[in-house]
């Protein structure tokens, strides 16, 4: 693997670490060495993880997973969201709503775009655009508006982020 020094950064979306461990090929449990070389991007810089993500993993996904998260953690490689990101969260929701009123879901897609917005990065996620003018907007939809970059391929990430 290698560092790939003036390459776009991305924050990672839940949904890309659950897919990731979930992914047999992947997974935490059938492919060790992956997530030591993830882990090692991830302290490189290559990429960013934030607080909100783990805590969302934290919140009832795969013990496996959780546990990587933890160790990210242990060793500093997490970045924390402000409450600038927190508030300008709320004033894209304003914006663009985002979040079901009802389940609070979506909450984490608002801290990151409002994160990436601010620290001009990237952001990888599996979401698709909304399909119907009446649904809540989405990451792709937010970003695409805010001029923001993203990712949907993991074999786009990863080679961004020097995996072969």
């Amino acid at each position: 693997m290698v560092n790939n020094p003036g390459k776009n950064k991305y924050l990672l979306d839940s949904n890309i670490l659950i897919g990731f461990s979930l992914w047999k090929p992947m997974s935490l449990q059938l492919n060790n060495s992956f997530w030591i070389q993830f882990s090692e991007s991830l302290g490189r810089g290559d990429w960013i993880l934030l607080d909100v993500v783990v805590n969302e993993v934290n919140n009832g996904y795969d013990s496996e997973l959780k546990k990587w998260c933890k160790q990210q953690t242990t060793n500093n490689y997490i970045q924390k969201i402000s409450s600038d990101n927190r508030n300008r969260g709320i004033d894209i929701n304003n914006a663009y709503p985002m979040i079901d009123q009802h389940s609070q879901k979506s909450t984490v897609d608002t801290y990151l775009v409002a994160y990436a917005e601010e620290n001009n990065l990237g952001i990888f996620s599996r979401e698709t655009p909304r399909r119907n003018s009446n649904d809540l907007y989405k990451i792709p939809d937010v970003c695409d508006i805010l001029k923001i970059k993203r990712l949907r391929k993991p074999k786009a990430f990863l080679k961004e982020i020097g995996f072969n």
